[in-house]
């Protein structure tokens, strides 16, 4: 038995509007509308999608009020046990997020119970239509599901949903489909939850990789890819949520030089886990950059601005100058 209810709501922006009414109603199993929201029902998750878990209490107690409500709702579906779902979601909503359309779609999937949620942004569109008197045009205001590829959503599953609904599989394609772009209000706000991920595990994680990669591949391809990378993975990456994949796709590396860092992790799936990522913790573990010469030359600079304190100049033939400028604040002697 797949899906057993479907509840639809209206919800108007409340964060700053707290007596704006909730208007809801039963959808029906049948009909193009269920038709399109079964498909997502029954979606199997995406790269684009990722995991996040609830969070507890402050205090620590594994509590979270808005998986109570998704709970309850998935025990025991009712316009009224919905409702209270879609009043968490409107007092968090303000006016640039608009009026959304809100859906509750409880069911089985295979082995497991399911609970999707997903809302839908309202549109403006024209109508035109030809009648007796001609062509009419008319402006509606609201419009829903006029892409049905944008929208936000969760899904949670698990054979025992009371224990096992504390982490689920999250989207926003509303923002263009990237994790980074997922709407705050929607995670923190709403749910109540985070990346399952933590984005100094995630960060880590990646940098180790990065690092053991360099050290264990001697092609000064490799080796080029990987350090280029580096330097600009601060400035690109800041505060946005990736993976390990996006980056090496981002960087457009070989397929050696990609596989040379996927080896480096504790198993080969660890490369599709999203995370945010975060400078300060990438900066730790990888501080510096280093050049060293065929002469001997050792040029060191910190990791993120070794491409603007050495200017490299091709001289052909492999052959590459270094040039930079400044005081000198320090000098050193040590055992390399």
């Amino acid at each position: 038995m797949p899906i057993v209810a479907v509840h639809a709501y209206l919800v108007h922006p409340g964060r700053n509007n707290p007596g704006a009414a909730i208007s809801g109603n039963n959808v029906a199993l049948v009909g193009k509308v269920y038709e399109m929201l079964e498909s997502i029902f029954s979606a199997n998750p995406e790269g684009r999608d990722f995991e996040v878990t609830f969070k507890p209490l402050p205090n620590g107690v594994q509590q979270n009020d808005c998986r109570d409500l998704l709970i309850a709702y998935h025990k025991a579906p009712s316009l009224e046990a919905g409702r209270k779902i879609a009043e968490r979601l409107r007092l968090v909503t303000d006016n640039r997020s608009g009026i959304g359309l809100l859906f509750l779609i409880s069911g089985q999937h295979g082995p497991y119970q399911r609970l999707v949620i997903s809302r839908f942004p309202a549109n403006q569109a024209i109508l035109a239509e030809v009648n007796e008197k001609g062509l009419g045009v008319e402006f509606l205001e609201q419009v829903f599901i006029r892409r049905m590829t944008a929208y936000k959503a969760l899904m949670l599953e698990h054979q025992n949903p009371s224990a096992g609904f504390w982490s689920g599989m999250a989207t926003d394609r509303q923002a263009g489909g990237e994790a980074e772009n997922i709407s705050n209000y929607w995670i923190s706000d709403f749910l109540t939850a985070d990346f399952s991920e933590t984005a100094a595990a995630g960060t880590r994680r990646l940098a180790e990789a990065l690092k053991n990669a360099i050290k264990k591949n001697p092609s000064l391809q490799v080796k080029s890819e990987i350090a280029a990378a580096v330097s600009l993975a601060p400035s690109v990456f800041s505060e946005k949520v990736i993976s390990i994949d996006e980056f090496c796709n981002h960087f457009g590396f070989s397929e050696a030089t990609r596989q040379t860092i996927v080896n480096q992790l504790s198993k080969p799936s660890l490369s599709s886990k999203k995370f945010l990522f975060s400078n300060q913790e990438f900066k730790n573990k990888i501080p510096y950059r280093t050049v060293e010469l065929e002469n001997g030359a050792i040029l060191t600079a910190p990791s993120g601005k070794f491409e603007q304190i050495f200017e490299v100049r091709q001289k052909g033939e492999g052959k590459v100058e270094y040039a930079t400028e400044g005081r000198i604040s320090d000098q050193r002697i040590e055992k390399r």
